[in-house]
């Protein structure tokens, strides 16, 4: 028999005591919700992949022995400790323990499975007694550290929350009293300690507890100099000039903080943390985001306009090499999850569910399984001229992000406020929902992505009015027709809002609608190319045919011949049949360990205009390998045909603003200032790119007029504009 207990519940362990204190804690939330998720309590998951991959992780973390997981604690305290060693960095430091407490402690209280949640509560009381009397754990002798300690509030504030247990709060106690006394303030950046979501989980703490110590803590790891340059909308790289040692930013950790000002945003009602997450979503969407959801080439922020090359190779040092990844896949999907959720909960707006439905099917959900000795896939790879699904680090930070990331996949499928229900994720799925008039059960039927086709069963105890409202996809440009009980059923459909059947719903009724899922086209950001191909929320890859390099590419809605794709003009991919006939495209998740892909195509059809086509002014000067001017008025101009047009150049610490204009239309001021100092070992950023592009454009002849306007935003050392060459497109 299985126990079942949600978020909300009493289960056994639980006391009232606890159930009260959790139930409480709206009390001490002054950053408004207008959206709630479920919290891992009233969705299931029907069969499919996401519960496949689900079970997978399951069976895989039950099959570790407690002994094994436990063994280095008991050696460090110095108790009896059977077992042997995980092997890999958690023989050095167990630092993914907390983690995989939490993602038990979520996946328990999700599905109801008693043997999870025992073994969870099983391993923290057994750590419980290797903590010292001064509150120390950590796996060598009288150390400890900033992300250990992280990671073991995040776990044991969920085995409260989820689990209800008095003992997490009893060990939470005991490691901050050592925490306070020995963790350094020096959190001007974090690496390597990574203290960034230490705010979130302990706001986290107060709020389910309401000691007001963890809210004072919290306020010491908050992350001002970061998150103020998003609130105050300022470029983000220039706080990177108060980084002694890592002028950079390792894209996990400062996506993962900004959690952190989601929570001191709930925790404080203060408007300045809410304006950094919604400014920093904007940035990750229009500077960092790849087609798949993923950021973070070599763990990297890239600078300005530098997508491109993260695709190509990078700098390091003085070396030309490859990227050997461009995300963080486990761990950057659970920091992408976490933001989008809170930025749903607290803004109520649709389209940050799109990053979570580009996440869980080519971020985490593309990721291919562990193998026996603890290698996971570390890092997914975009190179545009091909890359392969590995398996790399063996028990390190992924390895204690997984549970949690594929346990969170039932907080984010539905939302809910007083009067509705938010359907979020077309997965398969069941949810219970506590409604204003009564219980309500909606079980949403769908092959989605393979299909788009999805059927919603409305089940209600008595006749029941409310509103069912369904994520209209920013990336759906038809709008589909919805049908209730088989008859249309009139509603506004627009991309990136919630659509919303109102109505007196009773038990079993039925809503149905289908998402159009043609390929098309999606640049990398802010550019025109490369291009990615996407079906829907789906990454689609080219490679080889399973079954033998004779057979030939099964048609189909996520299945078709390379030979035949071509996405809005901007990019066909093997056009010679007759010699790729083994060819297929086929989504990123579908692809296994070791099989070759592509993602990523250059557009067709570039024609470069050089700079011996480009007509300038007298004040124009050569530099290098391009043009520059610094006095107000000077233009350059050129013709071009196509319906695209990019101007390529540098972006400098001394560079000002320019006029464009297009067939006498002015499009606005460009500004090619950057701050240019962005380096670290794994990657030299320090010669930033500028590209300026327009599409759009009617098929034809168009001239483009670039003017000097004399003037600079305040943080540039100089006015000059420059140019190395354009590049149209058709």
């Amino acid at each position: 028999m299985l126990l079942v207990c949600g978020a909300a519940a009493t289960c056994a362990g639980q006391s009232s005591d606890v159930a009260s204190s959790i139930d409480s804690r709206a009390e001490r939330r002054l950053g408004k919700r207008l959206l709630e998720s479920f919290n891992h309590d009233g969705v299931t998951l029907s069969p499919g992949m996401h519960r496949s991959q689900i079970e997978r992780v399951r069976e895989y973390y039950m099959r570790l022995a407690p002994n094994d997981v436990l063994r280095g604690f008991r050696l460090k305290s110095k108790k009896w400790a059977p077992g042997k060693e995980l092997g890999g960095a958690y023989s050095e430091r167990p630092l993914s323990f907390g983690q995989w407490l939490a993602g038990f402690a979520r996946l328990a209280a999700s599905t109801g499975d008693a043997e999870v949640r025992h073994r969870a509560l099983y391993l923290m009381h057994e750590w419980g007694k290797t903590i010292s009397d001064d509150g120390s754990y950590g796996y060598k002798e009288g150390q400890g550290s900033h992300y250990d300690y992280d990671k073991m509030v995040g776990g044991l504030v969920d085995m409260y929350e989820y689990l209800g247990s008095d003992e997490a709060i009893e060990y939470l106690d005991r490691i901050t009293d050592w925490a306070e006394k020995n963790l350094t303030r020096t959190n001007e950046y974090a690496l390597p300690r990574e203290w960034y979501t230490l705010a979130e989980n302990l706001y986290r703490a107060y709020e389910l507890t309401g000691d007001r110590r963890y809210y004072e803590f919290a306020q010491v790891w908050e992350y001002d100099r970061f998150w103020d340059a998003f609130a105050k909308q300022q470029n983000v790289f220039e706080a990177l000039k108060a980084a002694k040692k890592h002028p950079s930013y390792h894209a996990y950790s400062h996506v993962n903080s900004l959690s952190s000002a989601a929570m001191a945003y709930s925790a404080t009602g203060k408007p300045k943390y809410l304006d950094t997450l919604v400014n920093s979503y904007d940035f990750l969407k229009k500077t960092q985001l790849y087609a798949t959801g993923g950021y973070g080439p070599e763990e990297c922020f890239v600078v300005p306009d530098g997508m491109p090359e993260s695709l190509l190779g990078i700098r390091r040092g003085e070396s030309n090499v490859d990227v050997r990844f461009h995300f963080e896949t486990s761990c950057g999907s659970w920091a992408g999850f976490k933001m989008a959720r809170y930025l749903m909960e607290f803004t109520g707006e649709a389209k940050y569910g799109d990053w979570i439905e580009r996440l869980i099917y080519n971020g985490v959900g593309a990721l291919a399984p562990m193998n026996d000795y603890g290698m996971i896939m570390y890092g997914s790879s975009y190179n545009l001229y091909g890359a392969q699904k590995s398996l790399s680090t063996v028990w390190f930070c992924c390895q204690g992000s997984l549970p949690q990331t594929v346990a969170e996949y039932h907080n984010l499928i539905y939302f809910r406020d007083d009067q509705n229900i938010y359907v979020n994720l077309f997965v398969p799925s069941k949810v219970d929902w506590q409604g204003a008039a009564g219980k309500v059960t909606v079980v949403q039927e769908t092959q989605f992505p393979q299909d788009g086709a999805v059927k919603l069963t409305i089940d209600t105890d008595e006749p029941t009015r409310f509103g069912l409202k369904v994520r209209v996809p920013q990336w759906s440009k038809q709008a589909p027709q919805v049908l209730v009980n088989g008859e249309p059923f009139e509603v506004d459909m627009e991309p990136g809002t919630w659509a919303t059947i109102e109505r007196e719903w009773s038990a079993a009724d039925v809503v149905n609608f289908s998402w159009d899922l043609s390929p098309r086209g999606e640049p990398i950001p802010g550019y025109v190319s490369p291009v990615a191909v996407m079906c829907g929320p789906v990454v689609m890859v080219q490679a080889a045919v399973r079954g033998g390099q004779d057979a030939l590419p099964k048609s189909g809605p996520l299945r078709f011949p390379a030979d035949y794709v071509s996405v809005n003009a901007q990019v066909r991919v093997d056009e010679a049949r007759n010699l790729h006939t083994n060819q297929e495209f086929r989504p990123f998740y579908d692809i296994g360990l070791g099989e070759y892909y592509r993602m990523y195509f250059n557009r067709e059809g570039r024609k470069p205009v050089t700079l011996e086509q480009i007509e300038f002014d007298d004040p124009w000067q050569k530099r290098g390998a391009g043009r520059v001017c610094s006095e107000a008025g000077a233009t350059f101009e050129a013709q071009f045909n196509g319906t695209a047009i990019v101007w390529e150049g540098r972006r400098l610490a001394d560079a000002g603003i320019a006029l464009v204009s297009i067939d006498g239309e002015e499009l606005g001021e460009v500004d090619q200032y950057s701050y240019t100092g962005v380096h670290v070992g794994r990657m030299d950023q320090r010669e930033v790119p500028f590209r300026w592009s327009h599409s759009g454009l009617s098929s034809g002849k168009h001239t483009i007029e670039v003017t000097v306007v004399g003037k600079k935003n305040a943080l540039s050392g100089g006015t000059e504009v420059n140019v190395s060459g354009l590049s149209a497109y058709p």
